[in-house]
């Protein structure tokens, strides 16, 4: 069965094996693009160090030459330490949840379902929201008690 997948390989004189693969050049210094559905914060960004967030398993500290995957993070804080100026951002976020993911050639990709500065939150707002107010559905309930672990989250991380 081999022989017959290389037997054209061999018919026209080649006698060495070259491996097949494509090979994908990593970029010197890790790119991140950080994005909601609404805008994009960074995108194709190297002026930072790292960036710290939490996954479903433990903290998450993603930097240059992190091994590649895919992390779903529960809503929380995101922070990227900055090694430039970046004007109108500080670099801390507090978001509703998303995935994080680390491609093989040296990039970070970040879709949250939204992200928020921290200076921007005001703690004392967020029982005072009207959205999804229904408990009479599963699926009322269930929005029900993430939206209120989200904001457990939210008010613990936004008065620190």
């Amino acid at each position: 069965m081999l022989t017959k997948a290389f037997a054209g390989f061999l018919k026209n004189g080649n006698t060495s094996f070259v491996r097949g693969f494509a090979t994908i050049a990593k970029k010197p210094k890790m790119e991140l693009t950080l994005r909601t559905p609404y805008g994009t914060f960074f995108d194709k960004f190297d002026g930072f160090q790292r960036l710290i967030t939490k996954s479903n398993e433990a903290a998450l500290i993603v930097s240059n030459r992190s091994p590649p995957g895919l992390y779903v993070l529960p809503p929380g804080f995101l922070r990227v330490k900055l090694t430039t100026e970046v004007k109108g951002t500080s670099g801390d976020y507090l978001h509703l949840g998303g995935w994080l993911t680390i491609h093989l050639d040296n990039t970070c990709e970040v879709f949250l379902v939204d992200c928020f500065d921290r200076k921007e939150v005001k703690p004392d707002q967020f029982d005072k929201g009207e959205a999804g107010k229904e408990k009479d559905t599963l699926a009322g309930r269930y929005t029900s008690k993430l939206r209120k672990s989200a904001q457990r989250v939210f008010i613990k991380k936004a008065t620190q």
